[in-house]
């Protein structure tokens, strides 16, 4: 794994060694003997990550990370603390000021380079997130403390119920978060009932460290709780071990849960960065939506429907399958936008869209492509069924009584179809999406041209 490091440290002899350590293992790294010099250089060229060695001459660590968090562009790069070991109130004011982590002195370099491994996979993973979001997402974790903080989940897992019980005694009195016990013997989707924990703690040791590593892989292979994030809190580990666990996919390790109050505020952090992530990849999932949703309807629109079209015409295992194509228009629609309104206008579509969207198969795909145009595709559909199927939604639509919005008297519309019924196997030539798209259009210049409100079939379906 590639990235760029950014070295903040003070003591130059520090810097070189670890310097030495990154370089080996492929990274590049640059390098900062002060606070200012490392807020010039990331700014003018924001880093992979940050690590932040001992105290500077400009700035203890903590109001380092403070100024870090307070720029846009670095609020959300992943900062590591290197402080001495003993240091409990410079572990705690890093982790609040929001380090990702902070490693203790002497350095084990497997177990370090695992940790960094672990930091930067995820800040990849939201860095992806954002490139697909809109561009006024959030601008990392400084903010997310008053846009995110909510009350999270999170299970405790153990082989042993009796230490697992002890943790969350423990953990209730520093954390509001919800805190439950899952058993380790039993499957995990089991277990966590309708929403997946944001957090699962697993809790092992060198005597089960096989059953906190089978653990692990079923929550990753799970989708109920492949998003959730994991902590491992691991006693009398070896550097092995820890390392082996955060390549397998845990997002924190603790070897030493004896500060409670450590373990509480990497908790919190990692519910907040889960939050954040889940933001954005509703975001994301809500931007692809809106991409292929026609927002008047609800039904999908063009960029969705003639992919779609394309990939049936296409499919090795469809070529033998007869499918329907349908076109069909809003006869006279102008006049309903003439003569009650464009507010009408859109609830008349907004109710012929529901009245055939409900008369298809789950199968079936319909959608918006035109002002009062909509495309209807019935795969895998002998003749007869289209036949069925066409006459039945000219008719449900000239039957309906269409509500308006002022509450008057509902009004009456009727819709012309044209129609193209595919069968590859008796078709005179190769198919193409052009040609089914032209024969149910011709189709429906028929229909409209025998006086609407009725269905109409293409040659190709003659044949």
């Amino acid at each position: 794994m590639s990235g760029n490091i950014l070295i903040v440290d003070a003591v130059a002899t520090n810097r070189i060694v670890l310097k030495v350590k990154l370089t080996s293992a492929h990274f590049s790294v640059s390098q900062a003997a002060n606070a200012a010099d490392a807020l010039r250089c990331a700014s003018a060229t924001p880093p992979d990550m940050i690590i932040v060695g001992t105290p500077l001459p400009d700035a203890d660590i903590a109001g380092f990370i403070d100024q870090l968090r307070a720029r846009r562009s670095l609020a959300a790069t992943p900062v590591v603390a290197l402080l001495s070991p003993g240091d409990w109130t410079g572990r705690t004011a890093a982790l609040r000021a929001g380090a990702d982590d902070v490693v203790s002195h002497p350095l084990d370099e497997r177990t370090l380079m695992a940790r960094i491994r672990s930091l930067l996979r995820q800040h990849h993973n939201l860095q992806d997130l954002r490139l697909n979001t809109s561009p006024d997402n959030i601008s990392g974790f400084a903010d997310a403390q008053s846009r995110f903080a909510v009350r999270g989940q999170i299970a405790i897992v153990a082989a042993d119920r009796a230490s697992a019980m002890a943790l969350r005694t423990r953990l209730s009195r520093c954390s509001a978060h919800h805190l439950t016990i899952i058993t380790a013997d039993q499957p995990m989707t089991a277990q966590i009932g309708a929403r997946a924990p944001d957090i699962f703690v697993i809790m092992t040791d060198q005597n089960n460290h096989d059953t906190g590593q089978k653990v692990m892989a079923e929550l990753r292979a799970s989708p109920d709780t492949r998003h959730s994030h994991i902590m491992a809190v691991v006693q009398d580990a070896a550097p092995q071990m820890v390392a082996t666990l955060l390549d397998l996919g845990a997002n924190d390790i603790m070897t030493d849960v004896a500060d409670t109050q450590e373990l509480a505020l990497r908790l919190n952090n990692q519910i907040l960065r889960k939050q954040v992530v889940d933001h954005l990849r509703c975001r994301m999932q809500d931007g692809l939506r809106d991409a292929m949703i026609d927002p008047l309807t609800g039904l999908y629109n063009r960029r969705f429907a003639l992919p779609f079209l394309q990939q049936l015409i296409e499919a090795p295992n469809e070529r033998s399958r007869p499918f329907a194509v349908m076109v069909a228009d809003l006869d006279h629609f102008k006049r309903v936008n003439d003569t009650l309104g464009h507010a009408s206008g859109d609830a008349v579509l907004r109710q012929v869209a529901t009245l055939l969207q409900g008369n298809l198969r789950d199968a079936d795909m319909i959608a918006r492509i035109g002002g009062e145009e909509f495309l209807i595709v019935l795969p895998d559909t002998p003749c007869a069924v289209a036949r069925g199927t066409a006459d039945r939604l000219c008719q449900l639509i000239r039957d309906a009584a269409i509500a308006l919005p002022d509450g008057g008297t509902p009004t009456r519309v009727t819709i012309s179809i044209g129609v193209t019924l595919v069968h590859d196997a008796r078709a005179p030539g190769p198919l193409s999406l052009d040609t089914v798209l032209s024969e149910a259009d011709r189709a429906l210049y028929a229909a409209k041209a025998r006086g609407r409100n009725t269905v109409t079939y293409s040659a190709m379906s003659a044949a």
